[in-house]
């Protein structure tokens, strides 16, 4: 084989082995802020769903802690130590808790997979080295129209979300 054919493949493996050093690992953690709810619904699974493949799509290592029905501030800081601890033991570098705040008093399906369920959702990432708060962000919905009040405007709000958080990685 040609001498400059090798160097060449020899570059590209080299570059294909490197690109993995550079990929982040990070946890999502989804909150479920829905007053008066015992269960966690679909929408919080959807939503951990879209964000997780998001990121493993974009060549992060992921992974999720279970989804959290918030219900007081004192559990939810128990809940975030928690989290922090399994990461720190499982080597991830981030966690990002997603917390997302139902509106369902108008619903025509407060349990349904409905955009206008969903009243807005904020974040946080943390540090799961040292627990420090790296960033913080929130987006609200647009107003659902008839063909986005379903899964498919779900989906993409959630795509939209793990889009403005991967921008806010770029630390």
């Amino acid at each position: 084989m040609n001498r400059w054919v090798k160097i060449f493949i020899s570059g590209l493996f080299a570059v294909f082995c490197a690109s993995g050093v550079f990929a982040k690992s990070l946890s999502i953690q989804i909150i479920q802020n829905n007053p008066g709810q015992e269960k966690v619904w679909a929408t919080s699974y959807l939503f951990e769903q879209n964000i997780t493949d998001y990121f493993f799509d974009a060549g992060d290592i992921v992974s999720s802690s279970p989804i959290w029905i918030s219900d007081t501030e004192e559990k939810n800081l128990g809940a975030l130590k928690a989290s922090l601890r399994e990461n720190l033991q499982g080597g991830m570098d981030t966690l990002i808790r997603v917390e997302l705040f139902y509106n369902t008093s108008d619903s025509s399906n407060p349990e349904g997979l409905l955009l206008e369920n969903i009243k807005k959702v904020q974040w946080k990432a943390y540090a799961v080295s040292t627990g420090i708060q790296l960033f913080e962000g929130s987006a609200v919905p647009e107003k659902p129209r008839e063909n986005t009040n379903n899964e498919i405007g779900l989906s993409q709000f959630a795509g939209l979300v793990a889009y403005q958080i991967n921008n806010q990685m770029r630390y």
